[in-house]
């Protein structure tokens, strides 16, 4: 008889076991401190990513022209070699573009597209900025270079712009 007195107790207890109440530890809100507000009011969630990158690569950071070839592949650089050139951020996706040409300032806006893959600039002031007003392609972004060309016909006029 004690050999099933011991057997009844764990079945007892197993049974108390699966049906007592949730003792599970709840997990406390902590407030993190540690890290740095940025504004991205602008963007959604699927584009916060791609706007930082961009801000970091492109927005607010002086260039200058290293290579520029127009549209009948002659290279034109020498044109553009003391010009400098900055988009500043409004928002994520457009605000001014300053252009630095033998010392006065010139004066546009820059927009960019939802993937940030196209840059439209518009610029007036010299002959020179006709090349800049259209819709570009960005070819290839780095910390120190970015290529663009434009997004119509965009084996014919290329700009090299690198970091100052």
């Amino acid at each position: 008889m004690l050999k099933y007195g011991g057997l009844i107790t764990v079945w007892l207890l197993l049974i108390y076991l699966a049906f007592m109440p949730n003792w599970s530890c709840k997990k406390t809100d902590t407030v993190n401190n540690d890290t740095q507000q940025i504004d991205t009011s602008d963007l959604d969630t699927s584009q916060n990513t791609l706007g930082l990158l961009f801000e970091y690569y492109v927005l607010n950071k002086p260039t200058q022209i290293t290579l520029a070839i127009d549209s009948t592949g002659n290279n034109i650089t020498p044109t553009y070699a003391d010009y400098e050139i900055n988009l500043k951020k409004e928002t994520f996706f457009n605000g001014p573009l300053e252009i630095l040409a033998n010392g006065t300032k010139y004066v546009g806006t820059w927009q960019t597209n939802g993937d940030y893959s196209r840059l439209t600039l518009n610029i007036s002031g010299l002959k020179p900025f006709e090349l800049f007003n259209r819709t570009w392609r960005f070819t290839y972004k780095s910390i120190d270079l970015l290529k663009i060309s434009p997004v119509t016909n965009p084996g014919e006029t290329v700009l090299h712009l690198s970091k100052i």
